[in-house]
């Protein structure tokens, strides 16, 4: 199993941002790679059990389930359905008020990948680091989104001073 944690202080206070998460039908809005995110029918709107498929720019899909939803503190996705090569993942948004009255957000992911030991060398090689750089810019599209209510669009990059 490979982990990935990364994370960003946001000048936005914590029921800001957790009202943008909270939104899990929203995440199109803020993740730079996913153009929709629709709530998959017959599961609830947000909270656990709320289940989205991200449809992305790349022609991939995710599916995710919230597992667990703790108000301004925490949400831990779960995938259980990808066209990547990745057999599955859990994702842990963990929300904290900063001393300036902001919020860090760290986002930590565990995933296994496809295709056994192969799939070890492509994550290795070029997944994790993939991966690593496509979270970082999902916490940068967050931020931009929460602090200025802006969709982030197919091809956003954040500025090289955020990345």
């Amino acid at each position: 199993m490979a982990a990935i944690t990364v994370s960003r202080e946001l000048a936005s206070p914590v029921p800001q941002v957790w009202s943008t998460l909270a939104d899990f039908g929203g995440v199109h809005r803020f993740s730079p790679g996913v153009e929709s995110s629709p709530i998959n029918e017959g599961t609830p709107a947000s909270g656990v059990g709320a289940e989205r498929t991200c449809h992305l720019y790349d022609g991939n899909h995710i599916q995710e389930r919230v597992i667990e939803s703790v108000v301004n503190e925490r949400l831990s996705i779960e995938v259980f359905d990808t066209s990547m090569p990745i057999k599955s993942a859990d994702a842990s948004i963990t929300l904290e008020p900063t001393t300036s009255g902001g919020t860090r957000v760290t986002m930590a992911m565990e995933y296994v990948v496809k295709f056994g030991p192969l799939g070890v060398v492509m994550d290795a090689l070029m997944m994790k680091r993939t991966m690593t750089t496509s979270l970082d810019r999902l916490l940068a599209g967050l931020e931009r989104h929460v602090e200025t209510g802006e969709t982030i669009a197919k091809g956003w990059k954040p500025s090289p001073a955020v990345a």
